[in-house]
């Protein structure tokens, strides 16, 4: 439904009609049909009072008990768009004539089993005006109500006379339909999916996290606004793992006829079958569980199918090379997504073999008849121990959907793997908060090992809940397979950024989170956040497909010494001792630009609240009692920009301060020695300090204009600690990727790696990129080797370097030169978005309309594009032509929502303004 939209406010009224009652291994990388609202027009009377505005009627689902027809069945012939025939059987007569009181007569839609009930009323549509009145002059009909000028309703002695009437009516002359009035099997289909009969739904908080009230408690997936319009039908997920329980209820149909196979073994057998193949089960739950089957839970994509590709035999990895060649491209113009919840374990550097490289890249060229399979990949577990991404070659592929785990707050997990090439993430247990409810094995061979008196053992949940990226993979997957199901002419490069364009960010304190050149917000720890999947599935279905995809690649071969120790606290004007203080990094935010030269203050041991003002100053503290984190945190409370931290014990030993991921300001720790002559320093005067790095710098210029993808960094060194070499890539646009940091591998290298970024997305990529290589351990030195930037995208015409093709400049605004992150229009979508979506810049392509969607059997939902540069007036009550209610609600985007109390029998109209904020 459109709107008019003027400059103050946009409005529309919507309401219902009344309320009818209704070691280096192979890991698992786990921890453990629908019809619109109808439309009626108003009558006369309202006709009037609402020429300004759209009126939407709303009927909510009442379901009829099907009834066993028998022979001699009456069948009723009458105008209706055409011809239209009811059947009517002597049993639904006889019921009608047993109780007098019903005015309903039960009827079936001829050559289907649609069931519908027919009353005793009749609408008359005569072919004019004149026409109609002829009629009525000539047949004693009871009129009930002038609905129009050629159109009336009639009042009969009960429904089979309606029906009578109407087949003899519609064979009069000026007659151009004649039809009982029916009460027809529909349902409410706004957009958000009524409740399930799934009685452990309520546990998903993954899936939809609201209070008591309707109101959002956090983030989840957002997969009810997803069902309305497809639950995954047609799409087939190949689960590549130790295999699925066939038995389980809850997967048995999303199993059947699917193209199963067991990979080491050479048969088709998928089921896992041995007391350790239970990793599998649980995955597949995540992803098309069955829906409304009264039974357990649901998957993202319940109407999707699933196929078991058995590689591991319990959590011994299984198959070969040839095997992996083999699997990576079964079936790939009939498995449109695979889920790969597994991965190599610990903070080592390793990839695929050139033979998985082959079948992958096979399947993302040929597969899907040249769309490409989608990958989609947990990105591991192994933060803790030191990993990246990055390092592993799977979720390293620009070809796959890396996918980090994001615990019940919002923040990454503390076992999921950073790395740039991380693109979404999506919820999973960890330790201190709430777990994945999902599908075990039946009876006792699953995580689940209590028994119930009712089937809760055939799923996992707390204790034996999901946990690990293991289960954040399957959950995309599944949106994957939402996606694909809306619009399957999609290619794996669309589904990306399909991907990239509907996630949201639920965790703001994440310092490493940074809003690219042309307005994304990506972290290396979540990428670009996690995916609504009802946002995903909406644009999904009005995508209009990228063009190809090119790339451009820049070598550099000459050799170039990487400066020891390069991470360092300088300090003007300081004796020689300490003028420039070597440095270990924190594990959060790095001093890669260096920071400014401002006033050092020593703090001690920062382990109380820090009352000294801090402001443009650094913090010099020692360590013990407490943690550097909350020393870290303390300093920035009080305003400091770094904090510089010293050992209190030993010399010149250091080390890298741990559980510092999220400390909000740059930090660095230094030795005794250095840290006990700085503070002596301090004391006898006063001293200023930064925070400075000094890497080898490779420049490369890129002189084509290209809208970015993936852009990848091949390095070749001769350093023999690649736990010491830090590695950044800058673009031209000023985004930095982190693509190696420091990390527990002392073996050599990086000896010969390509690190991908998906940070660069949309961004121009003509101008210079810089890559940054430095040392941050002493005693092991090297050299770079040789360096390769490759960038993927999609040409433009772009002479001003803003990331927005001219043509598309002009066409809209006239001129170059424009904002990218701008939102002229106040809808929410920034210039670059527009570009990518095709849309209006200047003119909200989304209409403000009213959806009405039962949330709960008492409380329906009240949905609308929504902005945050927006405030939203809500009117309402039961009389239109005076809505006496009002609320005013703040704009969330894409989507505002507010919730109401279903009230049975009265009816309720709304109406909505719009109001910019100031």
């Amino acid at each position: 439904m459109r709107v008019k939209k003027s400059a103050r406010k946009y409005s529309m009224i919507v309401g219902p009609s009344k309320l009818f009652p209704p070691g280096r291994t192979h890991r698992l990388y786990g921890r453990r049909d629908a019809r619109r609202h109808s439309v009626r027009p108003p009558n006369r009377v309202l006709g009037r009072t609402l020429s300004r505005y759209a009126m939407l009627t709303v009927l909510l689902a009442i379901l009829f008990p099907q009834s066993g027809y028998t022979t001699g069945t009456d069948s009723f012939r009458f105008k209706q768009r055409g011809f239209r025939s009811l059947k009517v059987t002597p049993d639904s007569i006889n019921k009608l004539n047993r109780t007098p009181a019903e005015k309903w007569l039960e009827a079936t839609v001829e050559s289907t089993t649609n069931l519908v009930q027919v009353s005793a009323q009749l609408v008359v549509h005569g072919e004019s005006a004149d026409s109609l009145r002829q009629l009525l002059r000539q047949h004693p009909w009871k009129v009930l109500r002038q609905i129009a000028p050629n159109v009336v309703l009639l009042d009969c002695a009960n429904p089979v006379t309606a029906l009578k009437e109407a087949e003899i009516i519609s064979s009069l002359p000026g007659v151009e339909a004649a039809y009982p009035m029916t009460r027809r099997n529909i349902r409410q289909q706004g957009p958000y999916a009524a409740p399930s009969n799934d009685p452990y739904f309520n546990f998903q908080w993954n899936m939809e996290r609201r209070n008591t009230d309707g109101s959002s408690s956090g983030g989840d997936m957002n997969v009810r606004a997803s069902w309305p319009f497809t639950t995954g039908e047609g799409v087939i997920v190949g689960v590549a793992d130790d295999g699925i329980d066939f038995l389980h209820p809850d997967l048995t149909n999303r199993l059947i006829g699917m193209p199963h196979f067991n990979f080491y073994a050479g048969n088709t057998n998928g089921a896992a079958f041995s007391a350790a193949d239970r990793h599998g089960t649980a995955v597949s739950g995540l992803i098309a569980a069955s829906r409304n089957n009264n039974r357990g839970m649901i998957g993202v994509a319940p109407g999707a199918g699933l196929a078991s590709w058995k590689i591991f035999n319990g959590s011994v990895f299984a198959v070969l090379p040839d095997q992996l060649f083999d699997m990576f491209q079964y079936k790939s113009n009939v498995v449109q997504v695979q889920n790969h919840s597994w991965g190599f374990g610990g903070a080592f550097m390793d990839g695929p073999t050139p033979l998985e490289d082959m079948a992958i890249s096979n399947a993302v060229t040929f597969g899907r008849n040249g769309l490409g399979v989608v990958y989609v990949r947990a990105a591991g577990n192994d933060r803790l121990d030191g990993g990246d991404a990055n390092a592993d070659g799977y979720p390293n592929n620009p070809s796959v959907i890396a996918v980090g785990a994001v615990r019940f707050d919002g923040r990454v997990a503390s076992y999921s793997v950073p790395g740039a090439c991380v693109l979404v993430a999506a919820p999973s247990g960890d330790t201190g908060f709430q777990t994945l409810f999902t599908t075990d094995r039946v009876g006792l061979l699953g995580f689940n090992f209590l028994t119930y008196t009712s089937d809760l053992a055939d799923y996992g949940f707390d204790g034996s809940g999901a946990t690990g990226t293991s289960f954040s993979s399957p959950q995309v997957a599944g949106v994957v397979a939402l996606i694909l199901s809306a619009n399957p002419a999609l290619s794996y490069r669309d589904v990306q950024q399909i991907l990239i364009v509907s996630s949201r960010h639920f965790d703001l304190a994440d310092p490493t989170i940074e809003t690219n050149g042309v307005g994304y917000r990506v972290s290396h720890n979540v990428g670009f956040g996690i995916p609504d999947a009802g946002q995903a599935v909406n644009i999904a279905r009005r995508w209009t497909n990228r063009p190809a995809a090119t790339s451009i690649s820049i070598v550099a071969s000459n050799t170039a010494a990487i400066p020891d120790d390069g991470l360092r606290v300088i300090i003007p004007g300081a004796p020689g001792g300490i003028a420039s203080i070597p440095a270990s990094p924190s594990l959060g935010l790095h001093p890669d630009a260096g920071t400014a030269t401002l006033p050092l203050v020593d703090i001690g041991l920062a382990n109380g609240v820090i009352t000294t003002n801090l402001s443009g100053r650094g913090a010099l503290i020692q360590r013990g009692i407490n943690n550097f984190s909350d020393k870290i945190q303390r300093a920035a409370d009080a305003g400091a920009a770094f904090a510089v931290i010293f050992n209190n014990t030993g010399t010149t030993e250091r080390i890298i301060m741990g559980e510092t991921d999220f400390s909000p300001i740059p930090a660095v720790f230094i030795g005794k020695t250095a840290g006990d002559a700085l503070r002596t320093y301090l004391q006898s005067g006063g001293a200023q300090a930064r925070l400075q790095l000094f890497p080898t710098n490779y420049l490369f210029q890129v002189s084509q204009s290209l809208l970015c993808e993936h852009v990848t960094v091949r390095v070749k060194t001769d350093h023999p600690s690649r736990a010491d070499v830090r590695i950044t890539l800058v673009s031209p646009m000023g985004t930095r990727s982190v693509l190696q940091r420091v990390n527990n591998e002392f073996a050599p290298g990086p000896i010969d790696w390509t690190y991908s970024s998906v940070h660069h997305f949309f961004e121009e990529a003509a101008g210079t990129w810089r890559l940054e290589v430095s040392d941050e351990g002493a005693g092991s030195t090297g050299n770079v080797t040789f360096a390769e930037l490759t960038v993927f995208g999609t040409p433009i015409l772009d002479v001003d370097g803003n990331g927005l093709h001219d043509p598309w400049e002009r066409s809209y605004f006239g001129k170059l030169g424009n904002d990218p992150k701008a939102d002229p229009d106040h809808d929410g979508y920034s210039n670059a978005q527009e570009l990518i979506l095709h849309t209006d810049p200047l003119h909200s392509d989304i209409p403000l309309q009213l959806d009405l969607s039962n949330w709960t059997p008492q409380i329906q939902r009240l949905s609308w594009p929504g902005s945050t540069n927006f405030q939203y007036r809500v009117h309402f009550g039961p009389d239109v032509a005076n809505l006496s209610g009002v609320t005013n609600i703040p704009g969330r985007f894409p989507e505002t929502e507010w919730f109401v109390p279903i009230t049975n029998g009265t009816q309720k109209f709304f109406r909505l303004e719009a109001v910019p904020l100031p």
